[in-house]
Formats: structure tokens, sequence, C-alpha cells
């Protein structure tokens, strides 16, 4: 095959959908100047993944979204159903992935997989999902990160941070304040005289900037920059951390309420029946399981890391598989712990695990939480920004963006271009935006992404069926087919300004295809320059 599957030359439409073949796909990544460095095993990417998801769901969103926050339907103490149904749709799609990455075991995840199945456009969008989920997701978990750090300073040695140094800029904006403006005055603060002036707000926004956010995620570049080894041996430490105290809160929670408390239990689940036990029924888990499935994109990351794996047709289906099914336990553990603890208006709704131990009495483990928390999302932040990095050099390196950024580092042999951009980005957004919106912007690139390799597994089963599959989902197509229906569901839970934001993030991803990527792709470029000129 000439690397062009199916497409039917002349035809803007088949241009749009031309297919890449997975032998070409396999063959481009060997290209030594674009090949990375293979150092990761089984244990490394079990670490991985769990690296990527205990952290932000445990540390971040467990309080709010059993509580309920801004608008969104409180899940109670049914939480708990909320993560086995993330887990089940995140296993049937984790069975998808298992299958693709032991096929194709190179960067890009769900990028690389739709464009052998659907297409070159599907791709685009799908990849310019997974930007948008790993970039953003890891600004929420900077931003995460950033209360972990003010609460071990306050509970350690008693330091409360300005909150110009800790606020993220956006976080700052009033809507009272905004209904009720006098627009002249507004007006008055545009003159660029604003950032030398003395005055506290700036177009109704605070002065602020969240500087611990943006100075963790320089460092995560900087090691990123320097090796994908060094990276995975910094991960083990800082997951080892966050494992203990995280299993320490579930064994001093277990404690607590079977030495003497079960009563406790009893009221915050069963005082009114189901009622009190999911105070909004169904809707409510529907909530919760959208709001925490930003927990579950470390699988993902798993299969990003490909590449670099030693054994991929072996290790990428055991650490995928196996870091999740060790993070949903733990998280149905650790929701059950504060759920059956903490009455539901009294969950401290940013550091539900903190408060938790307050309420049973121990304060003097909120440092040791702290710390947890510090380590938890300082591993999460650094296997997220290496997904994020890869799937941007996965898309440069078939000349959807310039290609000058798929270049490898000559000492470190890591995507260094495409890092410090990554990073830049994320560094700046976390100092700028709140923590919910960035969240449910994950959640949709994250659903997305899942959902396309759900479909695509389907899809190749058709178009391909010869194909050598080192690890096969069971039950013919039925996991792909659920696991693409679930997530569809799930997503039915977000909010529609959430809807209108990703909109317009894909609304600038199509101004980006349309004005290089269509004309400069790689497969573009193996076309005969009478066909392209026409389509010009």
């Amino acid at each position: 095959m000439s690397g062009i599957a199916g497409v039917k030359r002349g035809s803007l439409l088949s241009r749009l959908f031309r297919t890449k073949n997975l032998d070409k796909i396999l063959a481009d990544s060997a290209n030594q100047e674009h090949q990375l460095k293979k150092t990761l095993s089984a244990f490394d990417l079990v670490i991985f993944g769990v690296g990527a998801m205990i952290g932000a769901g445990i540390f971040v969103l467990t309080g709010a979204a059993a509580a309920g926050s801004d608008g969104h339907l409180a899940a109670g103490p049914a939480l708990t159903l909320s993560f086995v149904l993330t887990g089940i749709i995140c296993s049937f799609c984790a069975l998808c992935y298992s299958e693709f990455s032991a096929m194709a075991p190179i960067s890009g995840s769900a990028y690389t997989y739709a464009f052998s199945t659907m297409g070159e456009f599907v791709a685009w969008i799908i990849g310019w999902a997974l930007v948008l989920e790993y970039a953003v997701g890891n600004m929420a978990v900077a931003v995460g990160w950033t209360g972990s750090v003010k609460e071990f300073l306050h509970a350690t040695w008693h330091i409360t941070l300005p909150s110009w140094l800790v606020s993220n800029t956006l976080d700052t904006v009033s809507p009272e304040g905004l209904k009720g403006a006098d627009m002249s005055i507004v007006l008055q603060q545009i003159p660029f005289t604003i950032p030398f002036t003395d005055t506290q707000q700036i177009l109704l926004i605070q002065k602020a900037f969240n500087i611990p956010a943006f100075l963790i995620v320089v460092a995560v570049t900087a090691l990123l920059i320097r090796g994908v080894s060094e990276s995975a041996k910094t991960a083990a430490v800082m997951v080892f951390i966050k494992s203990s105290v995280v299993l320490l809160f579930i064994a001093v929670g277990a404690m607590f309420l079977f030495g003497g408390h079960m009563d406790v239990l009893q009221h915050n689940w069963f005082a009114d029946g189901w009622k009190t036990f999911s105070p909004n029924g169904l809707p409510g888990i529907i909530t919760g399981a959208s709001t925490i499935f930003f927990a579950y994109i470390g699988f993902d990351a798993v299969s990003t890391a490909a590449e670099e794996t030693k054994n991929p047709q072996r290790d990428i289906p055991i650490g995928i598989m196996g870091s999740l099914a060790l993070c949903t336990i733990l998280y149905i553990l650790v929701t059950s712990v504060i759920t059956g603890i903490v009455p539901l208006g009294q969950i401290n709704k940013e550091a539900a695990v903190v408060g938790a131990m307050n309420f049973m009495g121990y304060p003097w483990a909120s440092w040791m939480i702290s710390v947890g928390a510090i380590a938890g999302l300082s591993s999460v932040l650094l296997v997220l920004q290496m997904g994020g990095t890869r799937i941007f050099y996965a898309i440069a390196r078939d000349g959807l963006l310039p290609q000058a950024l798929a270049k490898i580092h000559p000492k470190f042999q890591t995507p260094h271009i495409c890092t410090v951009i990554v990073g830049l980005f994320v560094a700046l957004g976390s100092g700028l935006l709140p923590i919910n919106l960035l969240a449910e912007m994950c959640n949709i690139g994250t659903l997305g992404a899942f959902m396309i390799v759900c479909i695509g597994v389907a899809i190749l089963r058709f178009t391909d069926p010869d194909r050598k599959r080192p690890f096969k989902s069971p039950l013919g197509l039925t996991f792909p087919v659920l696991g693409a229906l679930g997530c569809v569901y799930v997503m039915s839970g977000l909010p529609l300004f959430t809807w209108v934001v990703t909109g317009a993030w894909f609304l600038l991803g199509m101004v980006l295809y349309f004005g290089y990527g269509f004309w400069n792709s790689n497969l573009n470029q193996e076309m005969d320059d009478v066909q392209i000129e026409l389509l010009r």
C-alpha cells in the first residue's frame, strides 16, 4: 500500500477522511529522526497509571462531587456508585485501548487509532480533544496542588499565603459585581497605565495569579525534557508516598467506624433510606460520574507511553488494566470513608480527606494528608504533562502541525519543543482559570477520546480482521459498543456552559486544521501536485 488506505483521489470529502495504514504508522514511528527512547516496563506503566489517576479525584474533586457545588447536583454517599459506574465504563474502554495499543505501540493514543480507522479529519478532532484533555486537566491539577500546599503550610507552620499569590485570576470575578457594576468606572480602568497603578481591581477582576501552580508546572516541564526514565523514577517515589497516605486514611477511617461508630455510618447513609444515600437519585449519580470522570484519564496516559515501552504488546495491557483496577478500588473505599463519617452538609468541598480526619478528631494527621496530596498531585502533573506532549508530538510528526515541533532532543531523546510549548500553555492557564471549569472541559475531551477508541476498535475488526492482535477485547464487539454508549451517557451529565467553552476550543481547532493541517499533512504531501492544486 502507498500508505493511504481506501482514498479516492479528487474529492474534498475523501481527503478529509483519508486513513493512514497501521503499517505506515509503525514505519513512521521507527524513523530514526523521530524515534523515542524505550525505557519503560510494565511496572513503570502501572506506576504512571496510578500516578495519573490517584490524586485529583481523591484530593480535589471528591468532596465537591459528593456535596454538590456551583449548581451541580450532590451525589451524596451514592458517589460510590458514581465511581462504580465510571469504573465499569472505563473498563470497557480500557479493553479497547489495550487492543489498539498492543497492535500499534506508538505515541498518539486515540489520535493515532482514529487516524488508522476513521481518517485524518476525525483524528485531528480527537487529537485536538486530547490536547484539551491533558493540558486543561493538568491546569486543574496544578490549581489543586496549590490548595494542598496552602493546607500543608497552614497545618504545619500556621503560615497563610496572601490570596493574590495563590488565587486564580478568573476565580476573583464576582457575578454580583458584574450585575451591579458602574460601567463608566470599569471603562476608565482600560488604559495601559493600569498595570502600574495601585488599584486592586482591573475590569472587575482582582489582581491575582496562582504563582505556585505556575512554578510547579515549569518544574515538571523541565524534568520531562531531561528524560522519561528520570520522570518514571520520580513518579514512582511520589506514587509510593501518596498511596501510603491514602491507605492510611482508609485504615484510620475503618478503625473509627468499626471501633464503635457504625451508628454514624448508618445515619449518614440510611437515615431516610435511599433519599439519604442518594439525595438526587439517578441524576445525582450521573452528575457525580461526569464530574469525577476527570480522575480516570490516567490509563489513557499509559497508552501515550507505548512508543517508549520495552515490550509494549505485553506491558501496555498490563499497565492499563492494572492501574484502572487498583485506582477504582481505592476511589470507592476513600469515598465510602468520607461520606460514611462526615455528614453531607459538613463535607469539606476543597479538601474532603483532610476534613474527614479533622471530623474524626485527628487534626494531627492533616499535615500527613497534605503531604500525600502534594505528592499525589505532583505525580498526576508529571504523567499528564508527558501524555499531553506525546499527543502534540504525534500530531506534529504527521504534519498537521509544523514538523519542527516534532524534533527530538539530541541528548535526552525527548520531544523538547513540544514539551516546552505545552508546559508554557499549562503554566499560564493554571494561574488564570478556575478549577471547576477546567475539570469539566477536561471531562469532555476524555470522554470523547474514549468513545473514539471504542468505535475505532469496532471499525478495525471489519476493515482489517486479519491483523495480528497481541491482545484482543473479548466477546466480539460487546465491550466496544458498551464503552462508546457509556461515554455518551456520562457526557449527558455535563453542564451547557462547559459545552459552549469547549465548542470555542474546537472552533479554533477547525481554523488551524483547514488553515494549515489539511494542506501540510504528510498524507497530502504524498498526493500528486496536480491534485493538491485542484483542491486549492
